[in-house]
Order: structure tokens, then C-alpha cells, then sequence
């Protein structure tokens, strides 16, 4: 995890603010004897609990596994240094539907990690949040998933756009869709294909079950198209 930059001071979080962090994993890459900045492979293996060490070891490719370990001792790291607590005595516990919650920590902080082969991202925030990252690729057989991820006017825009870039808005609508549902707390109990968000520019959200409550609640944060 080079250049994490945690061992630099982290002013606490104001209510309305964002921690964020992303990082290129490398399978191949470690630090020798490691830093306060990134961590050796075997470090941050350490700072693991054995139900997050039980499941890194099945994972059967390296680059899976080394994003998996990233982004759990990456998470460890960022809120420990929010929170002022050492990584390593941080404990979590999963809500109703799995999300992760800190034990004993703070009342209104949350946070949120996502892994992909290659890739992490971890949020923390004093409010709800969720994030989510996924590789760019072409996406098989879009027009059967897009029946389950898409609502119809999504679908519409989707089929729209010049073939050439389907596969990334397509998964820039997933990506959305998952962090809302993250920070709802609900995951894919909720089918995503009645939630409806604009995946342009400046992203937002539309429309969504009475479970996530109004809409104009919910704020979209993305890079630009």
C-alpha cells in the first residue's frame, strides 16, 4: 500500500466531510521491512482479525487476495488515524444485511471499503456512506444484466450511448447503485432496478423505494464521465 500517507496527521472529521482513499494494488510489489506510510505485505496481514484472515486465505488468485488484504488493513489504518485508536484493536461487526460497523466506535461515524483485482477504495464519514469500485472491462451479456441492474429509463440512456461506451456506463450505474446501497445499509436487498439515478457528469439521485426514503436525501459523488 505505498504512499497511504497515514502516519501524517488526520484532522477529525467534520459532520458533512469525507474521508476518502484509493489505491493501485500490486501483487508483486512489497515493502521491505515496511513503514508507517505502507505497511509490508506480512504487516498488514497482522492487523487482520481471524474472521477477515479465514477469509483472505480463499481467495485462490494472488491479485484477489492482495486487493482483499489492501483494502481491510488499508481500512484499519485510515480509521484508526480518524479515530485515534490503533489499527490493530479495531473491531467491526456486521449490521442486519452485512454491512460492517465499527464496536465501541463513535455514534455517528461510518464508514465503507470496496475491493476489486487491482484496485481499493475506503470511505469514512460522519453520516452514512458507501463506496464502490470496479475495473474497467467490457461487460458480458449486458442485455440480460441490465434487465436486473437498470431501471427502464436507464436502460433507455444505456442503449442510447454509442455502443463503444455501454460497458463503462453501464458500470458507472453499478457502481452508483451499490455505494447508495451501502450507505443505506440494505445492499441487494433491495433489487437495484428500482432505484433510478442520472450517471452523467454531475450524478444523482432520482427515485427510490419508500425503504431509502426521499430521494433528495441521498448524494452522489463520482468522477466525471
Amino acid at each position: 500500500m505505498p504512499a497511504a500517507g497515514f502516519a501524517r496527521p488526520i484532522e477529525p472529521l467534520k459532520q458533512g466531510e469525507i474521508a476518502l482513499w484509493l489505491a493501485k494494488v500490486s501483487a508483486l510489489q512489497d515493502v521491505a521491512g515496511g513503514t508507517a506510510d505502507a505497511p509490508s505485505i506480512e504487516q498488514a496481514a497482522q492487523m487482520l482479525d481471524a474472521e477477515e484472515t479465514e477469509r483472505l486465505v480463499r481467495f485462490r488468485h494472488l491479485e484477489d487476495r492482495m486487493s482483499y488484504l489492501a483494502a481491510h488493513a488499508g481500512a484499519r489504518m485510515l480509521l484508526g488515524r480518524l479515530i485515534d485508536v490503533p489499527a490493530k484493536t479495531l473491531r467491526f461487526e456486521p449490521s442486519a444485511h452485512g454491512k460492517p460497523a465499527l464496536v465501541a466506535g463513535p455514534a455517528d461515524f461510518d464508514f465503507s471499503l470496496s475491493h476489486a483485482r487491482g484496485a481499493v477504495a475506503v470511505a469514512a464519514a460522519r453520516m452514512s456512506i458507501g463506496v464502490d469500485i470496479e475495473p474497467l472491462r467490457e461487460v458480458d451479456d449486458m442485455a440480460s444484466i441490465s434487465e436486473i441492474a437498470l431501471a427502464e429509463e436507464e436502460r433507455k440512456v444505456l442503449w442510447s450511448a454509442p455502443a463503444a461506451l455501454r460497458s463503462r456506463l453501464f458500470l458507472r450505474y453499478w457502481t452508483l447503485k451499490e455505494a447508495l446501497l451501502k450507505a443505506a445499509g440494505l445492499g441487494f436487498t433491495i433489487p437495484p432496478n428500482i432505484v433510478v439515478i442520472d450517471a452523467g457528469p454531475s450524478p444523482a439521485v432520482l427515485s427510490v423505494p419508500d425503504a431509502l426514503g426521499p430521494a433528495g436525501q441521498w448524494r452522489l459523488i463520482a468522477s466525471a464521465v
